[in-house]
């Protein structure tokens, strides 16, 4: 059962930070899912194993994991012991105007392959003093100061500085960089948008003028996935949402851009482990 620490939005949900516990855990609890927000994760206790795509990463209390909204991830327990993590998601619009012409606050969740460069070990995060923010931001919401809302929202953008700090210190710009390519980012975005809509390889070709083959060849590298598989995961984390704001299941499918609901079927049953009509 999860209880309910600390809950605060912002901007109409454009940002919103949660800290829960869960006294305890168990797998069924969770599932795979993809949000269109980014996520920063912090674990506080509990034996945690989070895999991200393909990779798993065996978290301790103080460990942090980063995501952008092209990854699948969900946490799997080693133990019943007890669970509280804090989580905030976010928009890139929320914090887009803080981004400036050689400086983007979301450099490292953005330019970077699903699967790579998620985890940040406690150490680090001790060394540069980052669950501070959390402190601060919980403080903030209490306070009942006028400012309170402009106080969270800043001590969360003093968060974003000090992840990329941290992460800059590790890792070489190059490493990253290999993976992005502006003609690809400019077509994830249009996918996002008619994600709703059919949507082909020839399409795409149509669209931007671009070889399907060649197109395949540079969506793989940059994301990890098929152009076929990022549209069906997509799909699902949408008709997660639907789903729990209590949409029929056939519905949602049709919503959600399928054809028809038995490939819905298969592919929510594929992605989450259950089938839609019992995801809540």
């Amino acid at each position: 059962m999860n209880e309910t620490i600390t809950t605060i939005s912002l901007h109409n949900g454009n940002f919103t930070y949660h800290r829960t516990l869960t006294r305890n855990p168990h797998d069924d609890q969770h599932h795979n899912y993809m949000l269109e927000c980014y996520e920063i994760y912090y674990l506080v206790s509990g034996n945690v194993v989070y895999q991200v795509e393909e990779q798993s990463y065996t978290l301790n209390p103080g460990d942090m994991i980063i995501l952008n909204n092209r990854e699948m991830h969900r946490p799997y327990f080693a133990s019943d012991s007890e669970y509280e993590r804090i989580i905030l998601f976010f928009t890139p619009e929320f914090c887009s105007h803080y981004s400036h012409e050689g400086y983007s606050l979301l450099q490292y969740f953005e330019r970077k392959k699903p699967g790579s460069f998620n985890w940040l070990p406690s150490k680090l995060i001790e060394q540069a003093q980052l669950a501070r923010s959390f402190s601060e931001i919980e403080e903030h919401q209490r306070s009942g100061h006028p400012a309170r809302d402009l106080l969270i929202e800043t001590a969360f953008i003093r968060l974003l500085i000090q992840i990329n700090d941290v992460i800059a210190s590790q890792v070489l710009p190059t490493a990253l960089n290999g993976n992005y390519n502006a003609r690809i980012e400019q077509i994830l975005s249009y996918i996002n948008q008619h994600l709703y809509e059919p949507l082909t390889l020839q399409h795409i070709e149509e669209q931007f003028h671009m070889n399907r083959y060649h197109f395949s060849h540079l969506f793989k590298s940059m994301t990890g996935s098929s152009f076929k598989q990022y549209i069906t995961h997509k799909r699902i984390a949408k008709a997660i949402e639907l789903l729990k704001l209590r949409f029929p299941p056939g519905e949602v499918c049709t919503m959600t851009g399928f054809e028809d609901y038995s490939n819905f079927y298969k592919a929510f049953k594929k992605i989450t482990g259950i089938s839609p009509a019992n995801y809540i």
